[in-house]
């Protein structure tokens, strides 16, 4: 024994201490989603980083198993781009238990900056996709709505 009380055991608590636990947590603030910068209500099916850089905005989206030409990219506003992805599974009979299988992934990406589509330049490699999109002047009218290639 080293002297010390044991009442930090949930399980050797009275039950009184357990309501003014209870009453501590429903107080707390609410966990933060995983990312602010998503748009709520709408579905965070795989990773992005998001960086500000320079004159330029770069998206970084984990995609594993994507094929590239099932990749679509759309800017649908100077401030907003739809990533999505589909993904086929493995095809093989027999299976007892398949959590693998074909998907769609779709993610709604609210950017720091108002970017244009013009010179925007692609790249997926190793399940990796990386997006450079060219900041625009607060100014400038750019209704979006353009669809991006991969190269």
């Amino acid at each position: 024994m080293t002297g010390k009380r044991e009442d930090s055991d949930p399980a050797r608590r009275q039950p009184d201490e357990a309501a003014d636990d209870q009453e501590v947590i429903d107080r707390l603030p609410p966990a933060p989603r995983r990312s602010d910068r998503d748009f709520r209500g709408h579905s965070t099916d795989f990773r992005v980083d998001i960086l500000d850089h320079g004159d330029q905005v770069i998206v970084v989206a984990e995609l594993p198993g994507a094929d590239e030409s099932a990749i679509n990219i759309r800017l649908l506003n100077p401030q907003t781009l739809r990533i999505t992805a589909k993904r086929a599974g493995p095809v093989a009979e027999g299976y007892y238990v398949q959590e693998r299988g074909g998907s769609t992934l779709s993610r709604l990406i609210r950017l720091p900056a108002s970017v244009t589509g013009e010179a925007a330049k692609t790249g997926y490699r190793n399940g990796v996709l990386e997006v450079r999109l060219t900041k625009v002047p607060i100014n400038h009218p750019d209704p979006g709505g353009k669809e991006i290639p991969i190269e």
